[in-house]
């Protein structure tokens, strides 16, 4: 018998959404490439039209797994809180909306390196993680593409499972949490 669940975290990229660059124009990718990498950037007119835009060209690039929504609404049946562990910039926020993501998944229980300082797979990230949604790492399945990630997770005794697009979301996740009752 294992320990009861209370929290699945997901990555986001790679696990619950993925990005999508193929609707951009050679200018948005620019910009977007010029955002992803502002802090190493010295033309601040390209920096601030890149700002500008981050929104909507973020609205643009993300799609969520097609597994997303059955494997979150499996989640609320059963109880266990879901929550999104991502290195990912602020405005990802709007996306969330954008897509009804809030439906699923709480405001608090969305761990943003961005806001918390520290980027997977530092152990801090995910010692803060723990920290901000009050849970014991045996409490927490983790879900990443990056093996890193995992590691990282496991260094804090955080259960990480390594999953890649080609799996079928919600059963791995039913599975994984079988394996623990």
């Amino acid at each position: 018998m294992g320990n009861k669940i209370e929290v699945v975290a997901f990555d986001l990229g790679g696990v619950l959404a993925y990005r999508d660059l193929s609707s951009l124009t050679e200018e948005e990718l620019i910009l977007l490439k010029t955002y992803l990498h502002r802090r190493n950037i010295q033309d601040r007119d390209l920096l601030e039209q890149a700002r500008r835009r981050i929104d909507e060209i973020y609205l643009k690039i993300h799609r969520l797994n097609a597994g997303a929504v059955p494997t979150l609404e499996m989640l609320k049946d059963l109880k266990i809180r879901p929550s999104i562990w991502t290195n990912n910039i602020r405005e990802i926020d709007n996306w969330f909306e954008e897509i009804g993501l809030y439906k699923y998944i709480r405001r608090e229980d969305i761990v943003n390196s961005f806001d918390i300082g520290s980027d997977k797979p530092d152990l801090e990230f995910y010692r803060r993680a723990l920290e901000l949604l009050s849970n014991k790492p045996n409490d927490v399945l983790f879900f990443d593409d990056d093996k890193r990630n995992i590691e990282g997770a496991r260094l804090c005794n955080i259960d990480g499972i390594e999953y890649d697009m080609s799996q079928d979301l919600e059963k791995t996740v039913e599975e994984e949490i079988r394996r623990r009752l």
